[in-house]
């Protein structure tokens, strides 16, 4: 049976919002270690059955878009009714071998309602059929300068399709090619610590500071729920979220008292880290950066307890993970950021530095997310990870995604 492990890039609007997501499968065989890299050909029958029965759609996509690579070897059209147009498109791979037979295949699609998106385009001439057919063009911003960027979304200003700009992997590039008015954005540049001069903190972060550190010193119960009183929304969105699929609770909570009773303050610190992410939107599935973070604190947690089976550590793994992107929230210095609250040394130590057994697991999970499996395997290699394999990795990042999309907002 084959074994998918999902990962999944954003897709960025002009608003910094999630638009969609390029899906990214890897697949395994049982007793084989190495994990082939993402490839057209792996959209089989066989592979997306797994992906619908073993994920569903929502823990896929969320209410966004997935766009599924695929070449001219993908037995894309058996399994086609298996996937909604409505939540799924295709990226037709540049190494794809562009024929008659397989431009009719991609008619077929865009009949059936789906949207098509051509990847790492070069503009030529006999690409003009397709540029005519699809909905989006990627231009890898990496592999030409500016000027040649700019040359190419010139050319292509005659056809109706929208841009993205892939592989955007800092600010001073975003805003080059913003400045280009491409539609959309891929890269890990929302990711880059930002620092700002001036910089004001939100009433609503500043509370949630206060109260992650009243609920880490264990504080009376009454005290904290005065301070959650005084911000109403921040209530709706903590019961919200602890209320969600993530604890499968028979009765719903109703209140801060009910959720510090049943689930223990260790638990409640999970939740309003969270929250502080949610002061930037008020969608939550929108935001790239709270994805990210909630992410990497499920993904380490999950890391931690499989390998050191210590409750304790995998707690504070998914603390570490969470806060690993305040700086960003923040745009400030990841410094100042940990002053504000109240951590013991191991995370903070594993924040500032990377070191310990905590900045270990932040360094590997960092790499996973980057989804270069060439680094992953080097870092497993120079690390004490025993018994941890690329594959067992894929799986927790997995899991870590379908925890995330188990979230209710």
């Amino acid at each position: 049976m084959v074994k998918v492990f999902l990962a999944r890039q954003p897709i960025l609007d002009r608003e910094g919002r999630i638009f969609a997501y390029e899906l990214l499968f890897r697949s395994g065989f049982s007793g084989v270690a190495d994990i082939k890299e993402n490839e057209g050909s792996i959209a089989t029958a066989k592979v997306m059955d797994s992906i619908i029965s073993s994920f569903g759609v929502e823990a896929v996509v969320r209410n966004k878009k997935g766009f599924i690579n695929i070449d001219e070897n993908s037995e894309i059209l058996e399994v086609v009714e298996l996937l909604p147009p409505g939540k799924f498109g295709f990226e037709v791979l540049e190494s794809s071998v562009f024929s008659e037979e397989f431009l009719n295949t991609l008619k077929r699609l865009k009949d059936l309602g789906y949207e098509l998106s051509l990847d790492d385009f070069s503009y030529r001439e006999d690409f003009f059929p397709y540029l005519e057919l699809v909905d989006y063009v990627k231009i890898d911003v990496l592999q030409s300068s500016p000027d040649e960027v700019e040359d190419v979304v010139e050319k292509l200003k005659r056809f109706n399709l929208k841009l993205i700009a892939e592989k955007v992997e800092t600010y001073e590039n975003y805003k080059i090619y913003y400045a280009m008015d491409f539609d959309y954005f891929q890269g890990f540049f929302f990711q880059e610590p930002y620092v700002m001069t001036s910089k004001t903190i939100e009433p609503a972060f500043a509370t949630l500071v206060k109260l992650y550190n009243m609920v880490s010193e264990e504080r009376n119960v009454k005290e904290i729920e005065d301070v959650f009183k005084r911000f109403s929304d921040l209530s709706v969105k903590l019961l919200q979220l602890i209320n969600s699929a993530y604890y499968a609770l028979r009765q719903p909570v109703k209140s801060i008292r009910h959720a510090i009773l049943m689930l223990g303050y260790k638990n409640i610190l999970k939740w309003i880290l969270l929250l502080m992410y949610s002061v930037r939107s008020k969608d939550f599935t929108s935001d790239p950066l709270f994805e990210e973070a909630s992410i990497r604190g499920f993904f380490m947690e999950k890391l931690a307890q499989d390998l050191f089976d210590d409750k304790e550590l995998g707690e504070k793994a998914f603390i570490t993970g969470m806060l690993s992107l305040v700086d960003v929230l923040l745009g400030v210095l990841m410094e100042e950021a940990v002053n504000h609250l109240r951590l013991e040394k191991d995370i903070k130590d594993a924040l500032l530095y990377r070191s310990g057994r905590l900045g270990n697991l932040l360094n590997l999970v960092e790499v996973v997310r980057r989804g270069n499996l060439k680094a992953v395997r080097e870092a497993l290699d120079k690390g004490d990870y025993e018994g941890l394999t690329v594959e067992k990795l894929l799986q927790f990042q997995t899991e870590a995604i379908k925890t995330y999309s188990s979230l209710e907002f």
